[in-house]
Protein backbone atom coordinates (compact mmCIF):
# COMPACT_ATOMS: atom_id res chain seq x y z
CA UNK A 1 0.00 0.00 0.00
CA UNK A 2 2.92 2.47 0.88
CA UNK A 3 4.65 1.21 -2.70
CA UNK A 4 1.11 2.67 -4.45
CA UNK A 5 1.20 5.51 -2.64
CA UNK A 6 4.81 6.41 -3.45
CA UNK A 7 4.05 5.46 -6.82
CA UNK A 8 1.14 7.77 -6.99
CA UNK A 9 2.97 10.92 -5.06
CA UNK A 10 6.02 10.46 -7.89
CA UNK A 11 3.83 10.29 -11.13
CA UNK A 12 1.71 13.65 -9.57
CA UNK A 13 4.61 15.47 -8.77
CA UNK A 14 5.92 14.46 -12.24
CA UNK A 15 2.95 15.57 -13.96
CA UNK A 16 3.11 18.97 -11.77
CA UNK A 17 6.89 19.67 -12.92
CA UNK A 18 5.94 18.79 -16.51
CA UNK A 19 2.28 21.02 -16.63
CA UNK A 20 3.34 22.84 -19.50
CA UNK A 21 3.97 19.43 -21.56
CA UNK A 22 0.36 17.95 -19.96
CA UNK A 23 -1.60 21.21 -21.69
CA UNK A 24 0.21 21.01 -24.84
CA UNK A 25 -0.79 17.09 -24.80
CA UNK A 26 -4.07 17.70 -23.46
CA UNK A 27 -5.18 20.44 -26.29
CA UNK A 28 -3.31 18.25 -28.79
CA UNK A 29 -5.26 15.33 -27.62
CA UNK A 30 -8.39 17.52 -27.37
CA UNK A 31 -8.50 18.89 -31.12
CA UNK A 32 -7.26 16.37 -32.74
CA UNK A 33 -9.68 13.31 -31.15
CA UNK A 34 -12.61 15.98 -31.75
CA UNK A 35 -11.45 16.32 -35.22
CA UNK A 36 -11.56 12.82 -35.76
CA UNK A 37 -15.14 12.61 -34.22
CA UNK A 38 -16.49 15.75 -36.30
CA UNK A 39 -14.96 14.00 -39.46
CA UNK A 40 -16.64 10.73 -38.70
CA UNK A 41 -19.77 12.30 -37.79
CA UNK A 42 -20.20 13.97 -41.11
CA UNK A 43 -18.74 11.40 -43.24
CA UNK A 44 -21.44 8.75 -41.79
CA UNK A 45 -24.20 11.50 -42.30
CA UNK A 46 -22.94 12.08 -46.00
CA UNK A 47 -22.82 8.63 -46.35
CA UNK A 48 -26.06 7.62 -45.10
CA UNK A 49 -27.85 10.58 -47.37
CA UNK A 50 -25.65 9.41 -50.21
CA UNK A 51 -26.74 5.84 -49.96
CA UNK A 52 -30.38 6.93 -49.78
CA UNK A 53 -30.04 8.89 -52.47
CA UNK A 54 -28.53 6.24 -54.93
CA UNK A 55 -31.12 3.52 -53.76
CA UNK A 56 -33.74 6.35 -54.56
CA UNK A 57 -32.60 6.61 -57.76
CA UNK A 58 -32.53 2.44 -58.29
CA UNK A 59 -35.94 2.11 -57.00
CA UNK A 60 -37.19 5.06 -59.10
CA UNK A 61 -35.77 3.60 -62.59
CA UNK A 62 -37.82 0.15 -61.23
CA UNK A 63 -40.81 2.42 -60.82
CA UNK A 64 -40.38 3.65 -64.22
CA UNK A 65 -39.79 0.33 -66.02
CA UNK A 66 -43.16 -1.11 -63.95
CA UNK A 67 -44.79 1.91 -65.04
CA UNK A 68 -44.28 1.77 -68.72
CA UNK A 69 -45.11 -1.76 -68.89
CA UNK A 70 -47.93 -1.40 -67.19
CA UNK A 71 -48.93 1.42 -69.43
CA UNK A 72 -48.39 -0.97 -72.36
CA UNK A 73 -50.40 -3.61 -71.29
CA UNK A 74 -53.48 -1.21 -70.46
CA UNK A 75 -53.10 0.01 -74.16
CA UNK A 76 -52.83 -2.94 -75.73
CA UNK A 77 -55.36 -5.07 -73.48
CA UNK A 78 -52.63 -7.66 -72.70
CA UNK A 79 -54.39 -8.82 -69.53
CA UNK A 80 -52.70 -12.20 -69.34
CA UNK A 81 -49.36 -10.75 -69.91
CA UNK A 82 -49.75 -8.21 -66.93
CA UNK A 83 -50.36 -11.90 -65.02
CA UNK A 84 -47.51 -13.06 -65.65
CA UNK A 85 -45.52 -10.36 -65.13
CA UNK A 86 -47.34 -9.77 -61.28
CA UNK A 87 -45.12 -12.85 -60.72
CA UNK A 88 -42.04 -10.89 -61.75
CA UNK A 89 -42.70 -7.75 -59.57
CA UNK A 90 -43.36 -10.48 -56.72
CA UNK A 91 -40.11 -11.61 -57.01
CA UNK A 92 -38.63 -8.41 -57.15
CA UNK A 93 -40.69 -7.62 -53.40
CA UNK A 94 -39.50 -10.85 -52.33
CA UNK A 95 -35.61 -9.74 -53.20
CA UNK A 96 -35.24 -6.85 -52.50
CA UNK A 97 -37.85 -6.61 -49.57
CA UNK A 98 -39.75 -3.82 -51.37
CA UNK A 99 -43.70 -3.63 -51.67
CA UNK A 100 -44.76 -2.62 -55.14
CA UNK A 101 -48.12 -0.91 -55.34
CA UNK A 102 -50.06 -0.35 -58.63
CA UNK A 103 -52.63 1.76 -57.96
CA UNK A 104 -55.20 3.63 -60.20
CA UNK A 105 -55.59 7.43 -60.14
CA UNK A 106 -59.66 7.79 -59.31
CA UNK A 107 -59.79 11.12 -59.99
CA UNK A 108 -58.44 10.83 -63.63
CA UNK A 109 -60.96 10.68 -67.10
CA UNK A 110 -59.98 7.20 -68.01
CA UNK A 111 -58.47 5.75 -64.48
CA UNK A 112 -56.17 2.41 -65.00
CA UNK A 113 -58.11 -0.51 -65.12
CA UNK A 114 -58.19 -2.75 -61.93
CA UNK A 115 -57.47 -5.18 -63.85
CA UNK A 116 -53.76 -3.84 -63.95
CA UNK A 117 -53.42 -3.36 -60.60
CA UNK A 118 -52.23 -4.86 -57.39
CA UNK A 119 -53.49 -3.17 -54.58
CA UNK A 120 -56.50 -0.79 -53.09
CA UNK A 121 -55.83 2.03 -51.07
CA UNK A 122 -57.77 4.11 -49.43
CA UNK A 123 -57.31 7.43 -47.13
CA UNK A 124 -57.63 5.28 -43.89
CA UNK A 125 -54.45 2.93 -45.06
CA UNK A 126 -52.27 5.37 -46.29
CA UNK A 127 -49.82 7.60 -44.48
CA UNK A 128 -49.50 11.28 -44.87
CA UNK A 129 -45.91 10.30 -46.59
CA UNK A 130 -47.62 7.84 -48.69
CA UNK A 131 -50.65 10.12 -49.97
CA UNK A 132 -47.91 13.05 -50.54
CA UNK A 133 -45.94 10.91 -53.03
CA UNK A 134 -49.21 9.67 -54.59
CA UNK A 135 -50.57 13.24 -55.52
CA UNK A 136 -47.15 13.90 -56.58
CA UNK A 137 -48.18 11.31 -59.12
CA UNK A 138 -50.87 11.63 -59.87
CA UNK A 139 -49.67 15.18 -61.23
CA UNK A 140 -47.50 13.38 -63.27
CA UNK A 141 -44.21 14.27 -61.01
CA UNK A 142 -42.04 11.51 -59.87
CA UNK A 143 -41.66 11.93 -55.75
CA UNK A 144 -40.14 10.28 -52.92
CA UNK A 145 -39.93 10.66 -49.12
CA UNK A 146 -38.30 8.64 -46.41
CA UNK A 147 -40.11 8.68 -42.73
CA UNK A 148 -40.67 6.84 -39.75
CA UNK A 149 -43.47 4.42 -40.48
CA UNK A 150 -46.01 3.14 -37.06
CA UNK A 151 -47.24 0.37 -38.94
CA UNK A 152 -43.80 -1.13 -40.16
CA UNK A 153 -41.73 0.16 -37.09
CA UNK A 154 -39.00 1.61 -39.09
CA UNK A 155 -37.73 4.00 -41.70
CA UNK A 156 -39.55 3.74 -44.59
CA UNK A 157 -38.72 5.33 -48.34
CA UNK A 158 -41.33 5.69 -50.87
CA UNK A 159 -41.10 6.08 -54.17
CA UNK A 160 -43.93 6.92 -56.30
CA UNK A 161 -43.80 7.02 -60.26
CA UNK A 162 -46.51 7.60 -62.91
CA UNK A 163 -48.19 5.54 -64.88
CA UNK A 164 -49.85 7.67 -67.95
CA UNK A 165 -52.07 6.28 -70.77
CA UNK A 166 -50.91 5.80 -74.07
CA UNK A 167 -53.37 7.12 -76.01
CA UNK A 168 -53.92 10.65 -73.80
CA UNK A 169 -50.93 11.19 -71.76
CA UNK A 170 -52.94 10.86 -68.80
CA UNK A 171 -52.36 10.03 -65.51
CA UNK A 172 -54.16 7.37 -65.07
CA UNK A 173 -52.41 5.48 -61.85
CA UNK A 174 -49.07 5.08 -60.03
CA UNK A 175 -46.73 2.69 -59.31
CA UNK A 176 -45.59 3.40 -55.29
CA UNK A 177 -42.32 1.61 -54.21
CA UNK A 178 -42.28 0.91 -50.28
CA UNK A 179 -39.12 0.09 -48.87
CA UNK A 180 -37.93 -0.85 -45.37
CA UNK A 181 -35.02 1.33 -45.67
CA UNK A 182 -33.80 -0.30 -42.47
CA UNK A 183 -33.66 -4.31 -43.43
CA UNK A 184 -31.61 -2.12 -46.87
CA UNK A 185 -28.97 -0.92 -44.01
CA UNK A 186 -26.57 -3.58 -43.81
CA UNK A 187 -24.60 -1.20 -45.86
CA UNK A 188 -25.38 1.57 -44.17
CA UNK A 189 -23.98 -0.34 -41.24
CA UNK A 190 -21.21 -1.87 -42.29
CA UNK A 191 -20.07 1.30 -43.32
CA UNK A 192 -20.73 3.05 -40.22
CA UNK A 193 -18.76 0.37 -38.63
CA UNK A 194 -15.53 0.84 -41.06
CA UNK A 195 -15.49 4.23 -40.57
CA UNK A 196 -16.10 4.11 -36.96
CA UNK A 197 -13.35 1.77 -36.55
CA UNK A 198 -11.00 4.48 -38.50
CA UNK A 199 -12.04 7.06 -36.31
CA UNK A 200 -11.40 5.04 -33.59
CA UNK A 201 -7.76 4.10 -35.06
CA UNK A 202 -7.12 7.95 -36.54
CA UNK A 203 -7.80 9.47 -32.94
CA UNK A 204 -5.12 6.86 -30.95
CA UNK A 205 -2.46 8.15 -33.81
CA UNK A 206 -3.42 11.13 -32.83
CA UNK A 207 -2.81 10.42 -29.48
CA UNK A 208 0.35 9.54 -29.78
CA UNK A 209 1.28 11.99 -32.52
CA UNK A 210 0.02 14.30 -29.74
CA UNK A 211 3.11 12.85 -27.25
CA UNK A 212 5.14 13.64 -29.62
CA UNK A 213 4.16 16.77 -30.70
CA UNK A 214 4.06 18.26 -27.36
CA UNK A 215 7.64 16.84 -26.19
CA UNK A 216 8.73 18.69 -29.48
CA UNK A 217 6.90 22.07 -28.59
CA UNK A 218 7.40 21.75 -24.92
CA UNK A 219 11.71 20.92 -25.25
CA UNK A 220 12.45 24.55 -25.84
CA UNK A 221 10.26 25.85 -23.25
CA UNK A 222 11.87 23.36 -20.41
CA UNK A 223 15.63 24.65 -22.17
CA UNK A 224 14.45 28.66 -21.22
CA UNK A 225 13.21 27.25 -18.00
CA UNK A 226 16.42 25.84 -16.96
CA UNK A 227 18.13 28.75 -18.00
CA UNK A 228 15.93 31.13 -16.28
CA UNK A 229 16.73 28.91 -13.16
CA UNK A 230 20.02 29.05 -13.60
CA UNK A 231 20.05 32.72 -13.78
CA UNK A 232 17.68 32.69 -10.61
CA UNK A 233 20.63 30.61 -9.05
CA UNK A 234 22.86 33.68 -9.69
CA UNK A 235 24.86 31.84 -12.90
CA UNK A 236 25.52 34.38 -15.73
CA UNK A 237 27.38 32.88 -17.81
CA UNK A 238 25.39 33.27 -20.44
CA UNK A 239 22.84 31.29 -23.04
CA UNK A 240 23.84 29.18 -26.58
CA UNK A 241 21.38 30.54 -28.85
CA UNK A 242 21.21 28.16 -31.74
CA UNK A 243 18.39 29.86 -33.88
CA UNK A 244 18.21 33.61 -33.41
CA UNK A 245 16.04 34.52 -36.16
CA UNK A 246 12.94 32.67 -35.13
CA UNK A 247 10.58 32.93 -31.83
CA UNK A 248 12.07 30.72 -29.31
CA UNK A 249 15.68 32.38 -30.11
CA UNK A 250 14.78 36.10 -29.81
CA UNK A 251 13.38 34.97 -26.21
CA UNK A 252 16.74 33.26 -25.76
CA UNK A 253 18.71 36.70 -27.04
CA UNK A 254 16.82 38.30 -24.71
CA UNK A 255 17.28 36.29 -21.85
CA UNK A 256 21.21 36.48 -22.71
CA UNK A 257 21.41 39.68 -22.81
CA UNK A 258 19.40 40.11 -19.37
CA UNK A 259 21.99 37.41 -17.96
CA UNK A 260 25.06 39.80 -19.49
CA UNK A 261 23.61 43.28 -17.71
CA UNK A 262 23.22 40.94 -14.27
CA UNK A 263 26.58 40.11 -14.78
CA UNK A 264 27.75 43.55 -15.18
CA UNK A 265 25.68 44.59 -12.35
CA UNK A 266 26.92 41.59 -10.22
CA UNK A 267 30.44 43.03 -11.18
CA UNK A 268 29.21 46.56 -10.54
CA UNK A 269 27.56 45.56 -6.85
CA UNK A 270 30.68 43.74 -6.00
CA UNK A 271 32.26 46.71 -6.84
CA UNK A 272 30.34 49.12 -5.27
CA UNK A 273 30.85 47.12 -1.72
CA UNK A 274 34.26 46.69 -2.06
CA UNK A 275 34.46 51.12 -2.41
CA UNK A 276 31.75 51.23 -0.11
CA UNK A 277 34.06 48.97 2.43
CA UNK A 278 37.24 51.30 1.43
CA UNK A 279 35.39 54.17 2.04
CA UNK A 280 34.22 53.50 5.28
CA UNK A 281 37.28 52.08 6.19
CA UNK A 282 39.11 55.27 5.03
CA UNK A 283 36.89 57.58 6.73
CA UNK A 284 37.87 55.60 9.60
CA UNK A 285 41.21 56.43 9.15
CA UNK A 286 41.04 59.66 8.44
CA UNK A 287 38.94 60.23 11.54
CA UNK A 288 41.05 58.24 13.81
CA UNK A 289 44.02 59.97 13.74
CA UNK A 290 42.95 63.22 14.38
CA UNK A 291 40.59 61.70 16.96
CA UNK A 292 43.19 59.87 18.96
CA UNK A 293 45.53 63.11 18.53
CA UNK A 294 42.91 65.03 20.08
CA UNK A 295 42.27 62.49 22.82
CA UNK A 296 46.42 62.89 23.42
CA UNK A 297 46.27 66.59 24.02
CA UNK A 298 42.97 66.13 26.40
CA UNK A 299 44.40 63.57 28.57
CA UNK A 300 47.39 65.85 29.04
CA UNK A 301 45.54 68.69 29.86
CA UNK A 302 43.52 66.80 32.43
CA UNK A 303 46.40 64.69 33.64
CA UNK A 304 48.09 68.43 34.40
CA UNK A 305 50.98 67.10 32.71
CA UNK A 306 51.57 70.51 30.90
CA UNK A 307 51.07 73.82 33.23
CA UNK A 308 52.71 76.76 31.35
CA UNK A 309 50.07 79.02 29.85
CA UNK A 310 52.40 78.86 26.16
CA UNK A 311 52.13 75.43 25.91
CA UNK A 312 48.71 74.80 27.06
CA UNK A 313 47.77 78.03 24.44
CA UNK A 314 49.75 76.01 22.12
CA UNK A 315 48.46 72.13 22.58
CA UNK A 316 45.02 74.29 21.98
CA UNK A 317 46.16 75.30 19.40
CA UNK A 318 46.88 72.58 17.74
CA UNK A 319 43.34 71.09 18.79
CA UNK A 320 42.22 73.86 17.30
CA UNK A 321 43.87 72.77 14.03
CA UNK A 322 42.66 68.69 14.20
CA UNK A 323 39.59 70.04 14.63
CA UNK A 324 39.27 72.20 11.63
CA UNK A 325 40.81 69.26 9.72
CA UNK A 326 38.09 67.06 10.94
CA UNK A 327 35.36 69.83 9.93
CA UNK A 328 37.27 70.22 6.43
CA UNK A 329 37.19 66.36 5.69
CA UNK A 330 33.16 66.11 7.23
CA UNK A 331 32.51 69.05 4.52
CA UNK A 332 33.99 67.31 1.84
CA UNK A 333 32.09 64.00 2.43
CA UNK A 334 29.32 65.69 2.27
CA UNK A 335 29.61 67.98 -0.72
CA UNK A 336 31.44 64.49 -2.47
CA UNK A 337 27.97 62.55 -1.37
CA UNK A 338 25.48 65.48 -2.87
CA UNK A 339 27.46 65.25 -6.18
CA UNK A 340 26.98 61.54 -6.29
CA UNK A 341 23.41 61.49 -5.62
CA UNK A 342 22.10 61.26 -9.15
CA UNK A 343 18.79 63.41 -7.32
CA UNK A 344 21.14 66.25 -6.77
CA UNK A 345 20.34 68.66 -9.66
CA UNK A 346 22.51 71.68 -9.86
CA UNK A 347 20.50 75.17 -10.73
CA UNK A 348 22.62 76.68 -13.66
CA UNK A 349 22.65 80.00 -14.83
CA UNK A 350 24.41 82.39 -17.53
CA UNK A 351 27.47 82.64 -15.59
CA UNK A 352 31.02 84.65 -16.87
CA UNK A 353 34.03 82.55 -16.44
CA UNK A 354 36.28 85.67 -16.06
CA UNK A 355 34.11 87.28 -13.36
CA UNK A 356 34.34 83.41 -11.63
CA UNK A 357 38.50 83.71 -12.57
CA UNK A 358 38.48 87.05 -11.13
CA UNK A 359 36.93 85.66 -7.67
CA UNK A 360 39.43 83.03 -8.05
CA UNK A 361 42.76 84.30 -8.32
CA UNK A 362 42.34 87.32 -5.88
CA UNK A 363 41.66 84.70 -2.89
CA UNK A 364 44.55 82.55 -4.74
CA UNK A 365 46.69 85.13 -4.43
CA UNK A 366 46.16 85.43 -0.98
CA UNK A 367 46.98 81.47 -0.49
CA UNK A 368 50.27 81.78 -2.43
CA UNK A 369 52.01 84.78 -0.16
CA UNK A 370 53.46 82.65 1.66
CA UNK A 371 54.94 81.25 -1.52
CA UNK A 372 55.41 83.96 -3.03
CA UNK A 373 53.48 82.27 -5.76
CA UNK A 374 52.53 84.24 -8.75
CA UNK A 375 49.20 83.83 -10.73
CA UNK A 376 48.87 85.28 -13.95
CA UNK A 377 45.58 85.09 -15.80
CA UNK A 378 45.55 85.25 -19.63
CA UNK A 379 42.42 85.38 -21.57
CA UNK A 380 42.21 84.87 -25.22
CA UNK A 381 39.02 86.36 -26.09
CA UNK A 382 37.49 90.22 -26.87
CA UNK A 383 37.94 92.46 -23.76
CA UNK A 384 34.11 92.92 -23.80
CA UNK A 385 33.31 89.34 -24.42
CA UNK A 386 32.33 87.82 -20.53
CA UNK A 387 32.23 84.80 -22.03
CA UNK A 388 29.22 82.82 -20.62
CA UNK A 389 28.60 79.66 -19.98
CA UNK A 390 25.55 77.63 -18.09
CA UNK A 391 26.46 76.41 -14.63
CA UNK A 392 26.61 76.86 -10.81
CA UNK A 393 28.60 80.05 -9.99
CA UNK A 394 29.16 78.51 -6.20
CA UNK A 395 30.12 75.15 -7.55
CA UNK A 396 32.40 76.27 -10.44
CA UNK A 397 34.38 78.75 -7.58
CA UNK A 398 34.48 75.87 -5.89
CA UNK A 399 36.27 73.27 -8.36
CA UNK A 400 38.33 76.08 -9.83
CA UNK A 401 40.19 76.50 -6.20
CA UNK A 402 40.57 73.19 -5.03
CA UNK A 403 42.82 72.80 -8.90
CA UNK A 404 44.17 76.26 -7.82
CA UNK A 405 44.89 75.68 -4.32
CA UNK A 406 47.02 71.77 -5.62
CA UNK A 407 48.39 73.78 -7.71
CA UNK A 408 49.77 76.31 -4.98
CA UNK A 409 51.00 73.38 -3.01
CA UNK A 410 52.89 71.71 -5.73
CA UNK A 411 54.45 74.79 -6.91
CA UNK A 412 58.40 76.30 -5.83
CA UNK A 413 58.99 78.87 -3.88
CA UNK A 414 58.92 81.78 -6.19
CA UNK A 415 57.20 79.84 -8.55
CA UNK A 416 54.08 80.51 -11.22
CA UNK A 417 50.57 79.24 -12.23
CA UNK A 418 49.65 80.55 -15.26
CA UNK A 419 45.17 80.41 -15.84
CA UNK A 420 44.04 80.57 -19.56
CA UNK A 421 40.99 81.41 -21.05
CA UNK A 422 40.51 80.95 -24.72
CA UNK A 423 37.31 81.06 -26.91
CA UNK A 424 37.16 78.23 -29.90
CA UNK A 425 34.13 76.40 -30.61
CA UNK A 426 34.14 76.01 -26.88
CA UNK A 427 35.51 77.65 -23.72
CA UNK A 428 38.28 76.29 -23.12
CA UNK A 429 40.13 76.50 -19.44
CA UNK A 430 43.53 75.66 -18.28
CA UNK A 431 45.35 75.83 -14.97
CA UNK A 432 49.47 75.19 -15.30
CA UNK A 433 52.03 75.31 -12.71
CA UNK A 434 56.03 74.33 -12.75
CA UNK A 435 55.90 72.82 -9.74
CA UNK A 436 57.13 68.93 -8.84
CA UNK A 437 54.73 67.22 -11.06
CA UNK A 438 53.09 63.89 -10.62
CA UNK A 439 54.35 60.77 -11.98
CA UNK A 440 53.02 58.31 -14.26
CA UNK A 441 52.23 55.51 -12.20
CA UNK A 442 50.09 57.93 -9.87
CA UNK A 443 48.65 59.85 -12.52
CA UNK A 444 45.41 57.03 -13.28
CA UNK A 445 44.65 57.63 -9.52
CA UNK A 446 44.45 61.29 -8.97
CA UNK A 447 41.01 61.80 -8.77
CA UNK A 448 39.89 58.84 -6.50
CA UNK A 449 38.35 59.20 -2.87
CA UNK A 450 41.39 59.41 0.02
CA UNK A 451 43.71 59.63 -2.94
CA UNK A 452 46.79 61.29 -1.55
CA UNK A 453 50.18 62.31 -2.69
CA UNK A 454 53.46 61.39 -0.08
CA UNK A 455 55.01 64.32 -0.71
CA UNK A 456 55.18 66.27 2.29
CA UNK A 457 53.10 69.34 0.33
CA UNK A 458 50.19 67.73 0.85
CA UNK A 459 50.31 66.23 4.64
CA UNK A 460 47.02 68.33 5.37
CA UNK A 461 45.04 67.18 2.55
CA UNK A 462 42.08 65.13 2.92
CA UNK A 463 42.42 62.96 -0.46
CA UNK A 464 39.30 64.22 -1.81
CA UNK A 465 39.57 67.58 -3.42
CA UNK A 466 40.03 66.38 -6.76
CA UNK A 467 37.16 63.83 -6.69
CA UNK A 468 34.71 66.60 -5.91
CA UNK A 469 36.37 68.53 -8.73
CA UNK A 470 35.81 66.29 -11.21
CA UNK A 471 32.00 65.34 -10.13
CA UNK A 472 31.31 69.39 -10.31
CA UNK A 473 33.17 69.61 -13.63
CA UNK A 474 30.71 66.37 -14.80
CA UNK A 475 27.93 67.60 -13.60
CA UNK A 476 29.27 70.93 -15.88
CA UNK A 477 29.16 68.82 -19.15
CA UNK A 478 33.22 68.36 -18.93
CA UNK A 479 35.73 66.54 -18.00
CA UNK A 480 39.24 66.99 -16.49
CA UNK A 481 41.96 66.60 -18.73
CA UNK A 482 45.12 66.42 -17.05
CA UNK A 483 48.90 66.65 -18.09
CA UNK A 484 52.08 66.05 -15.81
CA UNK A 485 55.93 65.28 -16.24
CA UNK A 486 57.92 64.75 -12.99
CA UNK A 487 59.93 68.01 -12.27
CA UNK A 488 57.95 70.28 -14.38
CA UNK A 489 54.94 70.69 -13.69
CA UNK A 490 51.10 69.96 -14.35
CA UNK A 491 48.51 71.23 -16.35
CA UNK A 492 44.75 70.87 -16.13
CA UNK A 493 42.57 71.40 -18.73
CA UNK A 494 38.70 71.92 -19.10
CA UNK A 495 36.12 72.57 -21.58
CA UNK A 496 33.04 74.17 -21.22
CA UNK A 497 30.33 74.57 -23.81
CA UNK A 498 29.60 78.18 -24.54
CA UNK A 499 26.14 80.00 -23.48
CA UNK A 500 25.26 81.98 -26.66
CA UNK A 501 21.30 82.76 -26.40
CA UNK A 502 18.71 82.74 -23.79
CA UNK A 503 16.86 79.98 -24.83
CA UNK A 504 20.23 77.72 -23.28
CA UNK A 505 19.16 79.46 -19.95
CA UNK A 506 15.80 78.70 -20.22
Amino acid sequence: MQSMKKIFKKITCKIKGNDISIRIYMSFAFVLVLTSLLTGAIFIKIYEKNYIRSYTSLLTKQGKTIARRVAKFDNRKRESQFQKYSVYIDEIERAEKTDIWIVSNKKAAAPLSDDYTNSEISEDTITKEMNYVLDCAYDGNIASNTAYDKVYGMVILYVAVPVRNISTNEVSGAVLLVSMVDRQTMGIKEGKSIISMSVLLSAFISLIVAVILSRYLSRPLEKIGKEIGNIALGDYSGINVKHPESQIGRLETNLDDLSSRLESAKVERESQEQLRMDFFANVSHELRTPITVMRGYAETLNDGVVSEENMVREIYQKMLTECRGMERLVGDLFILSKMQNPDFRIEKEPVSIRQVFGDVIRSAREIGKEKNIAITLKVMADEEDPCLMLGDYERLRQMFMIIIDNAVKFSNQDGEIIVCIEKNDKIEVSIEDFGVGISKEALPYIFEKFYKSKLKQNQKGTGLGLMIAKQIALRHGSEIKVQSEVGKGTKFSFSFEECTAMEDYE
